[in-house]
């Protein structure tokens, strides 16, 4: 039997259990799920690995912002993350929700997206960490809406236009029209009335009772304002001619993709609307950072110059007797209703180490409060950043030099993800190891480190990532995947803890499966640390 690794005061030392059967052939690999993480300030969306794979996408195509990804979701297919988001603010910053995407114009996908946000000082989403699981039966083609196979008729049509456009070197113009009101009856006389503009391999479809889209093999992008000039004179006579409203994109000027190119002609088609004109040209936009991304590392500064970070702390129970046993602490701030709100991923600068800043400041803290509570331990998260910068090591054991005893009641966690950024990272923790704290691996189960490299790191705990575990009630997939997560754990003599565990049911459930410890809404919720002044600290001790 294995036995569990002896962490800082034998927090880790557990009773011997007798491993379950290995379940090793569910592994990550054989998940239709990805993991992603959102910073909803500078809108970058992160992608876990195998997202290409199982999405069925290149890794240059996939997404690299909400916004891209938004623009995949198909129209009126479920309830699309961001609104899904808005709709949970009042619950537990935790979100589910169900829609199709478009991953090609004859591909189209159903998923299920549930995951928690951050908020930021003044209550408002900020950061997002969730799982996206592809269901391949409900992608069927027969299984889909009549609306989703048009439209896929539709865009397969779009492309090979485009194709032949670039084949015989011309450029091919999409252009998309709309009436105020339903034309669904006379959309073949509109096809009619405009078949005159329209060649060989040209293209002419309804996207809706008062929508069209006309395709046009050889339109160069400079004829473009002067086809949606020619189209409105060809309907300037009809009934719901004066309330008519064009937007036009080209290939390849502005893609080679159909699913795009439909995409930046409705754009165009909402700007002329917006702007109560007949017609637009889509118009590239370079991405511009948020003003709110570009203020937030000022903030940061300036939280640290003022030293008005605090210590947000909740507790880690044992899953067995729910008896606390560690805090788990982070970064927060008080916001302007006195709330104190735990702080997301911390923004780089150019000009400094903007995370080990942080992190050494919330260390200092954490440090501090060792000292004042000798009965207390903290887990203490730690960025890649932090990990990879050469001044960290020093700081570490400067702190814990300053403070003596403090080390075995001390662990600090490090992201699964670092030991993937930097190879140096591994020596970097059996360096932290030998100071004396303990290590946790977060986010374990995304697929960052294989089971065979885990035997070589000096792993005290690994925390489940939450994404796992707040489906469980309704995944099998999920549950299948934690149990074996949980057994290789105890194959190796490692405890684990899981994260977003805030019903009973679920507690029961992974205390079952042998899990050690629990952390969640269901144990508390964050609360601030106090911090005295050593005058504070001397006029307590004098009152008595």
């Amino acid at each position: 039997m294995a036995t569990k690794r002896q962490g800082p005061m034998g927090l880790f030392r557990g009773a011997s259990r007798s491993p379950r059967k290995s379940q090793a052939a569910a592994s990550r690999s054989s998940v239709t799920s990805v993991l992603y993480a959102w910073d909803m300030m500078t809108d970058t969306l992160t992608w876990g690995p195998g997202a290409a794979e199982i999405l069925g996408l290149s890794p240059r195509d996939l997404p690299k912002t909400g916004q891209a990804f938004a623009q995949m979701v198909e129209p009126g297919c479920g309830l699309a993350r961001q609104d899904a988001i808005v709709a949970s603010e009042a619950s537990n910053h935790a979100y589910e929700t169900r829609y199709a995407l478009r991953l090609e114009p004859d591909r189209v996908v159903m998923v299920e997206d549930a995951g928690r946000w951050l908020p930021d000082l003044h209550g408002r989403p900020a950061f997002t960490r969730g799982q996206i699981r592809v269901d391949p039966a409900a992608g069927s083609r027969d299984l889909l809406p009549a609306l989703l196979r048009e439209r896929s008729a539709l865009l397969c049509g779009i492309q090979d236009v485009i194709n032949e456009a670039v084949r015989v070197s011309q450029t091919c113009t999409l252009i998309v029209g709309a009436f105020d009101r339903d034309e669904a009856d006379e959309m073949a006389e509109i096809a009619r009335r405009i078949r005159p503009m329209m060649r060989r391999h040209d293209l002419f479809a309804a996207l809706g009772p008062n929508r069209f889209a006309l395709a046009l093999t050889c339109c160069p992008a400079a004829d473009a304002a002067g086809a949606m000039k020619r189209l409105s004179g060809f309907l300037q006579d009809h009934p719901a001619g004066s309330s008519l409203r064009l937007g036009a994109a080209c290939a390849p000027d502005h893609t080679f993709k159909a699913t795009k190119l439909l995409r930046f002609a409705e754009q165009a088609l909402t700007a002329a609307m917006d702007r109560n004109e007949v017609s637009a040209l889509y118009k590239h936009r370079s991405a511009k950072t948020s003003p709110i991304a570009e203020r937030a590392p000022f903030d940061w500064v300036a939280a640290l110059n003022d030293r008005n970070l605090v210590l947000a702390c909740r507790p880690m129970v044992d899953a067995q007797t729910r008896t606390p046993m560690l805090t788990h602490v982070c970064a927060s701030m008080a916001g302007a209703n006195g709330r104190i709100t735990p702080l997301g991923p911390v923004p780089g600068l150019q000009e400094a180490n903007l995370p080990l800043l942080v992190d050494g400041r919330v260390l200092e803290l954490a440090a501090d409060h060792l000292v004042r509570n000798p009965d207390q331990r903290l887990s203490l998260p730690v960025s890649s950043k932090t990990l990879q910068d050469t001044e960290w090591l020093p700081m570490l054991a400067a702190h814990l030099g300053a403070r003596p005893g403090i080390e075995g009641r001390l662990v600090l966690e490090i992201p699964e993800i670092a030991l993937v950024e930097c190879r140096r990272n591994l020596g970097r923790l059996h360096a932290m190891k030998a100071l004396g704290v303990g290590i946790a691996l977060t986010g374990y189960g995304a697929g960052y480190v294989p089971p065979a490299q885990l035997r070589v790191l000096p792993i005290d705990l690994l925390k489940i990532d939450g994404v796992f575990i707040q489906p469980l009630k309704r995944s099998t997939d999920d549950r299948l995947h934690v149990r074996t997560l949980i057994d290789r754990a105890q194959h190796m003599g490692i405890a684990t803890a899981a994260e977003w565990v805030d019903d009973e049911a679920t507690a029961r459930l992974l205390a079952a499966w042998g899990v050690d410890y629990l952390q969640g809404g269901l144990f508390g919720e964050p609360e601030a640390v106090v911090q005295r002044s050593p005058l504070q600290q001397m006029l307590k001790k004098a009152r008595g």
